[in-house]
């Protein structure tokens, strides 16, 4: 059974009905990538507000009219390393620190953590989806996927 069938649609046979013109090409970019990159996007839920996709390193959400990369604090495959363990470039400074997510903007119960984004603490930072970045373009894709890349190469 296909995923399509189950009721289980892939991101690229739904998201045209989400976003369009350079926000839909950025993202479907992003989930070549990460099919590439063996971090297949798969669904999670449906709700009045939009899609959820997870892979092992990140969320994709959509919502009507944009969408959204978050990537948790916790490594789900190195527990033990959070956020500022693996984000040593400074480079990535301005583009993460802007998508810092405060704790109580998530829906869960979880205790804030303070994190360290190359050499700057930030304070009272959600530990489930630690950044956030919504219509991300080109520049700021190049950015998460360095983020991702260090992350996954992190022990």
């Amino acid at each position: 059974m296909s995923e399509q069938t189950k009721g289980k649609p892939k991101v690229e046979d739904i998201a045209s009905g989400y976003i369009s013109g350079d926000a839909l090409d950025n993202l479907l970019d992003f989930v070549v990538w990460m099919r590439a990159n063996r971090m297949t996007p798969t669904f999670a839920n449906k709700s009045k507000d939009g899609v959820n996709y997870t892979s092992h390193v990140c969320y994709l959400k959509l919502f009507h009219g944009s969408w959204a990369i978050w990537i948790t604090g916790k490594h789900r495959k190195h527990k033990s390393g959070f956020i500022d363990d693996f984000l040593i470039c400074e480079e990535l400074k301005t583009v993460v620190s802007a998508g810092l997510a405060l704790c109580g903007n998530c829906g869960h119960s979880c205790p804030p953590h303070s994190v360290t984004v190359c050499g700057t603490k930030y304070d009272n930072v959600c530990p489930c989806c630690t950044v956030r970045f919504y219509n991300p373009n080109e520049e700021t894709l190049k950015s998460i996927k360095k983020v991702i890349e260090t992350r996954n190469k992190s022990k």
